[in-house]
């Protein structure tokens, strides 16, 4: 489990499962904007095996498709057969869900924010994951998420200096700036802290944007020279949301490629009993019967 430090330092990774096109239009694309560290798991078959792989994470579920309601409890409740698992602070969220199904639900959990419904609009269901974030120190003290590039093959940096153009080896890319290496080509080249780049193109996959650069940092390393570059001050909303989401692509797709040789979730979650058994149970308390069987695990 990862200390209370390093929360404070790094945040939580948080991630939604299957997400709702509301969700992923207002609510995820908002909050990359503010850095925070946010994935789309599309299928419940590879979520397992991304949250093993990050334990103490941020989790959403939509529960109002792949699986039944009954099939989502008992996928929630089988969370705590797992150490790594259990750390997973995980809360629900529905369109349709019921008020006899939210109770259920909120019946194993000892917080108030274990189901997120639509009642009261888009605009609160974003306020309660907000809450929910803060709460958790999802944020931590990092202020932009940063990728590394350094084996990407698909980015680099140009700048025309003079009558040359030159590329420049991208090392890491955030909404705020990046780290390059530059050419044998260049070395002569007096460059100190806040000499500006005119004329920069970055090449991020199939698009390209254009901008200025400052140099923020010279180091020398044993790769060679590194600058560090800041966007310039007037770069637009529009070019920062280009560079903003070709670093969490590249951050989700290393993430997917993690699990790529593992097997997919095969378990029939509608064949568990947990949720039979918890619909049965008359009491809002948590039955003493549960306290050894999986399912509290929720935010």
């Amino acid at each position: 489990m990862v200390e209370q430090t390093d929360f404070d330092m790094y945040g939580r990774k948080i991630f939604f499962l299957n997400p709702a096109y509301a969700i992923k239009k207002d609510i995820i694309s908002s909050l990359r904007k503010k850095e925070y560290e946010v994935y789309i798991i599309e299928s419940f078959r590879d979520a397992k095996n991304l949250l093993r792989k990050n334990p103490d994470s941020v989790l959403f579920i939509n529960i109002d498709a792949q699986l039944s309601i009954g099939a989502w409890f008992n996928f929630l409740r089988s969370f705590d057969k797992e150490e790594s698992l259990k750390t997973i602070q995980a809360t629900v969220i529905s369109e349709k869900i019921k008020p006899n199904e939210i109770e259920l639900f909120s019946k194993f959990s000892d917080s108030e924010n274990s189901v997120i419904d639509f009642s009261d609009g888009i605009e609160k269901v974003s306020e309660r994951i907000q809450n929910i974030l803060t709460k958790t120190n999802a944020k931590g003290r990092r202020q932009y998420i940063r990728a590394n590039l350094m084996h990407d093959k698909d980015a680099a940096l140009f700048w025309n200096h003079g009558s040359k153009m030159h590329q420049l080896k991208l090392f890491d890319l955030s909404s705020v700036g990046m780290a390059v290496k530059i050419p044998a080509g260049l070395e002569s080249l007096i460059i100190a802290k806040n000499y500006i780049l005119q004329d920069v193109t970055l090449r991020l996959g199939t698009k390209q944007v254009v901008t200025e650069a400052v140099v923020f940092a010279v180091k020398k390393t044993e790769q060679g020279t590194i600058w560090v570059l800041l966007l310039a001050p007037q770069t637009s909303a529009a070019v920062k949301d280009e560079i903003r989401q070709y670093v969490f692509k590249t951050i989700e797709d290393k993430m997917i490629l993690s699990i790529n040789e593992e097997r997919k979730d095969d378990t029939d979650y509608a064949q568990m009993d947990y949720y039979n058994f918890a619909a049965k149970t008359k009491s809002k308390s948590k039955p003493s019967t549960f306290s050894s069987q999986p399912g509290h695990n929720f935010s």
